[in-house]
């Protein structure tokens, strides 16, 4: 939202800039759009066509198993415990009625408990197999996957087709405010004031620290800072170089490296946006990350929230 009024508000100005003809950057970017609802109507009705074949083909999936189980209860149904006369148990014999015992598919008749055996899990398996149900199962799971996959697959390319669309926006507006700031017509450069806060180097490729700013001389570009550490005291005077006056980061997407305040510290870290900022009713807004090289004693890389104001694009 924020770029499209930065887009109404500087228009004119870029139209100046920029123009080649009568149509505006914002009038081209908007006719650019015209396709993309459509497009993401058919990436939508295509995934609701996707769902409901395989929505019919899990339903005749979970038929199938059920009679698979079922089958193989009728089976099991056959095979009684033998216990020995202290009462543990043998084995397990395989028991058949006269019915049963003429049936292609049936078992032996076992009288004798000097017969009685423990079944391996593939044994158990063996027995209960069923080979024309099973192959059908295995054909249904398939095809459910394959689905599943497929719509997977058209998701992705509804988000890329937005995707592309938000990226392509990101850098005409960096193009258009580079060609203002060189015509005059706009500068981004935000003053510092006293008491924002800055990540700063101490020394020159020295790791950022957190720091407020006291003062700012904009004709010599020198900050006095000071250490936002509560347990220092410390007062910094650096020059424009190492120091990063901090803002709210927009547009942050999963997936982008940034550096950050590492929690119950002042120093910035490496670490990677796992999920878009937010905030939990009227409180500030925070970002889920990933520090880097974080991992606990089982190679377990947790998410942690750092406040937006503690974050900085990785340059």
């Amino acid at each position: 939202r924020s770029t499209f009024y930065f887009l109404l508000f500087r228009e004119q100005k870029a139209k100046k800039v920029m123009s080649g003809g009568d149509e505006t950057y914002l009038e081209a970017f908007i006719e650019s759009l015209s396709t993309l609802p459509h497009e993401i109507k058919r990436n939508i009705e295509l995934i609701k066509d996707l769902d409901k074949s395989s929505s019919a083909k899990g339903e005749e999936l979970v038929k199938l198993q059920e009679q698979y189980i079922k089958q193989a209860q009728q089976k099991l149904s056959h095979v009684r415990v033998v216990e020995n006369p202290d009462g543990t148990v043998r084995g397990m014999q395989l028991v058949a009625d006269e019915n049963e015992m003429n049936d292609d598919e049936g078992v032996s008749a076992v009288v004798a408990a000097e017969d009685a055996f423990i079944p391996t899990t593939d044994e158990l398996f063996d027995y209960t197999y069923h080979p024309s149900l099973f192959k059908q199962i295995n054909k249904f799971q398939q095809e459910c996957l394959q689905k599943a996959d497929e719509k997977v697959l058209v998701a992705q390319q509804a988000y890329e087709l937005i995707d592309a669309k938000v990226r392509k926006l990101d850098q005409d507006c960096k193009a258009i405010e580079t060609q203002l700031q060189a015509s005059g017509a706009f500068d981004s450069e935000v003053a510092a004031k006293p008491d924002d806060l800055a990540a700063c180097q101490v020394t020159p490729g020295s790791e950022w620290i957190l720091a407020k700013v006291i003062s700012h001389d904009p004709s010599t570009g020198m900050y006095q800072l000071a250490d936002e550490d509560v347990e220092s005291n410390k007062i910094f005077n650096l020059p424009d170089t190492q120091v990063q006056v901090l803002s709210i980061v927009e547009k942050l997407r999963s997936g982008d490296t940034v550096y950050a305040v590492y929690p119950d510290t002042t120093s910035f870290y490496k670490a990677t946006a796992v999920q878009a900022p937010r905030r939990q009713g009227a409180g500030a807004a925070f970002v889920m990350v990933h520090f880097h090289d974080d991992e606990d004693e089982f190679g377990v890389t947790h998410d942690k929230a750092v406040p937006l104001k503690h974050v900085m694009l990785s340059s």
